[in-house]
């Protein structure tokens, strides 16, 4: 049964995604909260491909940026390589409309998971992320290019709470 109804989610996100189409914020909404689980739940990494820009800037902590699909889609298997049962759990997210071919979002998440592959920050430890010790946020700006939506730059903080330290 639980086969099930992973196969149904997946379904259910494939459809939302395949089918974007921005007429109103919600829109946004619903559609990033599927896309987002559907790369980090379903291990779907190509679809950065069609929904980010050889431009795109992400801004992370400490000034440090990405820039370009390669190093995104990069940066995210390293993440999961690091956590492969990672799944991600929405605490909101909100839209707002700039103009017909742009708008803006931001969301809250916290991944859960646990540390079975080494990295950055060492060895792998077991330890699991979840609620209580890490939260993640992000904003995009979306825009249309070409008939298609992409997220153009993106600024993103992860709260860790002295997850890292003592051998994490």
């Amino acid at each position: 049964m639980l086969i099930d109804a992973r196969a149904q989610e997946f379904q259910r996100l494939k459809k939302i995604v395949e089918n974007a189409d921005f007429q109103c914020a919600h829109d946004v909404e619903i559609f990033f909260e599927a896309y987002t689980q559907y790369i980090w739940d379903f291990k779907m990494v190509g679809l950065i491909y069609d929904h980010y820009t050889d431009e795109t800037v992400i801004h992370g902590e400490n000034g440090v940026d990405i820039v370009g699909i390669g190093p995104v889609v990069h940066h995210t298997l390293e993440r999961l390589y690091t956590l492969p049962d990672m799944k991600i759990v929405f605490i909101g997210i909100w839209a707002d409309k700039v103009s017909d071919d742009t708008y803006r979002f931001i969301q809250i998440t916290h991944p859960e998971g646990t540390f079975t592959g080494p990295s950055i920050h060492g060895q792998p430890t077991g330890r699991k992320l979840g609620y209580d010790n890490i939260m993640n946020m992000c904003e995009c700006v979306v825009k249309k290019i070409d008939g298609r939506w992409k997220i153009v730059e993106e600024w993103g903080l992860l709260g860790y709470s002295n997850f890292f330290q003592n051998g994490a």
